[in-house]
């Protein structure tokens, strides 16, 4: 879908093509320099199983990736049993010296009015959006409504910064000795497939804990792969009754475990390493 030039603009706005992925990556690495320093391409995008490359918008000019908005396809519980088709709008990214044409909202109209709404036909567009802009951005041209604060809920499923800050901590007590009866000989990569998120995966050793976010050929080399969804994972994760919790997931088959017997042991008696990355508040 390209989106015609008219007299006021001399730029363009088309569905994503792979050969774009450069330029995307420069804009978005721009524009959310706070976030895992702008570096989050392949784990956001190109490794989420909601990643629809027609549902990434790019505003071109002479050639050039001026502005971008990527949208995800998900389903969207609204009760424990009512589910229906929603997008999540994401990631706004507008090169700098092209802000105030009017290229935002080219990309957002576009996005709307692309084949893949018309064919989806989701019944919710929804976005988690800076207050400021929704009168001058968000609701005229997304045509978004503020949801009031009283029926709107959500919580971080996943915050970077405490996750690296407590890996961090964890790797300095690991240098100092502090488990080294407890580690000793492990060597272990753990793959998470978490529902509607990008993949993680976990190695584990002697020497500390790292944790990748790209990569290629993940579900080959990990140890343990564990594919489950979040709620799960939380029932999971909490202290109470949590050997018991774990059989019961595995038993509904809400929580699935590949691994060698060998493997499984070793990842259950280490299990602890990520609760010390990972708490209730994080995951």
């Amino acid at each position: 879908m390209i989106t015609p030039l008219t007299e006021k603009t001399d730029y363009s706005c088309r569905v994503f093509r792979y050969e774009d992925e450069e330029g995307v990556k420069r804009l978005i690495k721009n524009a959310f320099a706070n976030f895992l320093d702008g570096e989050f391409w392949d784990w956001k995008y190109k490794l989420n199983p909601c990643f629809d490359p027609s549902l990434l918008m790019i505003a071109e000019k002479n050639g050039e990736v001026i502005g971008c908005n990527h949208w995800l396809l998900k389903n969207f519980k609204l009760s424990p049993s009512l589910e229906t088709k929603a997008v999540l709008g994401a990631d706004i990214a507008v090169n700098p010296e092209c802000r105030g044409q009017g290229v935002g909202k080219a990309l957002l109209r576009s996005l709307r009015s692309s084949e893949v709404m018309r064919t989806e036909t989701p019944s919710i567009i929804y976005m988690f959006a800076a207050s400021s802009l929704a009168e001058t951005f968000h609701t005229p041209a997304g045509g978004y409504i503020p949801a009031p604060d009283k029926t709107a809920f959500y919580f971080k499923i996943l915050n970077w910064k405490k996750v690296e800050k407590r890996m961090h901590l964890l790797n300095e007590q690991i240098k100092a000795g502090a488990f080294k009866n407890k580690l000793l000989n492990l060597e272990l990569k753990v793959l998470f497939k978490v529902s509607h998120a990008p993949p993680l995966y976990f190695c584990m050793s002697e020497k500390g804990v790292t944790i990748s976010k790209e990569g290629q050929n993940w579900d080959r080399n990990a140890d343990i792969v564990i594919v489950s969804d979040v709620a799960t994972l939380q029932k999971v994760g909490a202290k109470k009754k949590r050997l018991w919790k774990l059989f019961k997931a595995v038993f509904t088959r809400k929580l699935k475990i590949k691994g060698r017997l060998k493997k499984l042991v070793t990842f259950y008696k280490n299990v602890w390493i990520l609760e010390e990355i990972f708490s209730s508040e994080i995951l």
